[in-house]
């Protein structure tokens, strides 16, 4: 709302200070969307307000673009400025592109939470899982906020299927930002791995409470919703998706699905052959569009579809389903 209201006011020009401040809020708000736009809206009055870059920056590193930040940082340097913790800014830019070694070179000596958060996704990089506990086990020690070293290590250990630990991470990091997005977020993926999926779908719809524009909360709750049994729920999200992104190819196959569920088989396929192109490598909307046709009664069509799928995921159930509905027609 924010950036609708203050970015995208078409006659209006937009003073640089109130720019900054409607970014700090959005950012303070974990809207890095809004934030990244506003402070792009200050920086077009004045390129080198040091605060608008640092906040730039920060944005950019919550939305995962970590390949702009060393650019915007270098912008900081040119102004004159230097980013708070800026080294570790620098760092974890370099490790979303990939980079643990330059990041480890960058964080240095640093020991404060953050640092051994860092230092933690470095080792976890490089595939040292011993390395990356010893990390984030000294980060429990250490100075500063430890939210997102708790909500980092809970994701690590999910990723090991050590349910217990990422239980124990998840609950120190609510017991400092509960309604963090990012606790929230891990918070649902360890309730999705209890198979408690009304938990988990609780804590995406807060997400999307607090960022409406949240793609990924929105996606995961739709998927959330239909394992609680939510179906009003589940359609009311796909409604809300394909309003908010009408031309997001995710939210095309969505309601695609809705459509499928009701029987008009007719507009899924109407739906998904219009948007061919954008859902080519889609194999979960290419089997609903075989599905579609094979309902009305393009059969070797559909089996066309279907075959390098099916040769590419042998494994796949839904095109074994589809397969199978084909063979049992033929």
């Amino acid at each position: 709302m924010a950036l609708a209201l203050l970015v995208s006011l078409g006659g209006c020009s937009l003073l640089g200070d109130d720019a900054l401040e409607a970014a700090q809020e959005a950012f303070a708000a974990e809207d890095y969307i809004a934030a990244r736009d506003l402070a792009l809206a200050a920086l077009e009055d004045d390129p080198e307000d040091v605060a608008a870059l640092e906040l730039l920056a920060r944005a950019q590193l919550a939305m995962g673009q970590g390949g702009e930040v060393a650019g915007v940082l270098e912008r900081i340097d040119r102004a004159g400025g230097e980013a708070q913790d800026e080294a570790l800014l620098a760092a974890e830019g370099q490790l979303q592109v990939g980079n643990p070694a330059a990041a480890r070179e960058l964080v240095g000596d640093r020991r404060s939470a953050e640092a051994w958060r860092l230092l933690a996704l470095a080792a976890v990089q490089e595939g040292d899982d011993a390395a990356a506990r010893e990390a984030f086990a000294s980060g429990h020690q250490a100075e500063g906020d430890k939210t997102k070293l708790y909500t980092a290590e809970a994701s690590f250990h999910l990723a090991r299927g050590d349910l217990a630990a990422a239980e124990a991470a998840v609950s120190l990091a609510q017991a400092l930002a509960a309604d963090r997005v990012e606790t929230l977020y891990v918070s649902a993926r360890v309730a999705e791995a209890r198979g408690d999926h009304v938990r988990a779908l609780s804590n995406y719809l807060r997400i999307i409470e607090k960022v409406p524009m949240d793609r990924p909360a929105l996606i995961a709750g739709i998927a959330a919703s239909e394992r609680a049994g939510q179906a009003d729920i589940t359609r009311h999200l796909i409604a809300y998706g394909a309003q908010t992104r009408p031309l997001d190819p995710e939210f095309v196959y969505q309601q695609a699905r809705v459509d499928a569920w009701d029987g008009r088989w007719g507009a899924v396929r109407e739906r998904l052959q219009a948007h061919e192109p954008e859902l080519a490598d889609h194999a979960a909307a290419r089997l609903l569009y075989a599905e579609s046709l094979l309902q009305l009664g393009q059969v070797e069509t559909a089996r066309a579809i279907v075959a390098p799928i099916l040769a590419r995921f042998p494994g796949d159930e839904e095109a074994r389903r589809v397969q199978a509905a084909i063979e049992a027609t033929s």
